[in-house]
């Protein structure tokens, strides 16, 4: 085999390599992806619960509960 064949199976053999490279990181593009996605929706559900907690009737009732008016009640 000549010099220029050594050299075009070589060449051959690093396109290969570095194809797998790529599809090996986008795989893992991937998976990151999924997984932002995965928190961007835990957020959100987070999100959700806590504000309906901010909505629940015994905290509505607790906040809205007059204060008592000590002044005067001395003795």
């Amino acid at each position: 085999m000549g010099e220029i064949e050594e050299v075009q199976e070589q060449m051959k053999a690093n396109m290969e390599a570095l194809k797998d490279q790529m599809a090996s990181m986008m795989e893992t593009m991937l998976s990151i992806k999924r997984m932002m996605e995965s928190n961007v929706a835990a957020v959100a559900a987070t999100s959700a619960a806590t504000e309906a907690n901010l909505t629940h009737p015994f905290t509505i009732n607790q906040a809205n509960q007059p204060i008592p008016d000590m002044v005067g009640e001395g003795g």
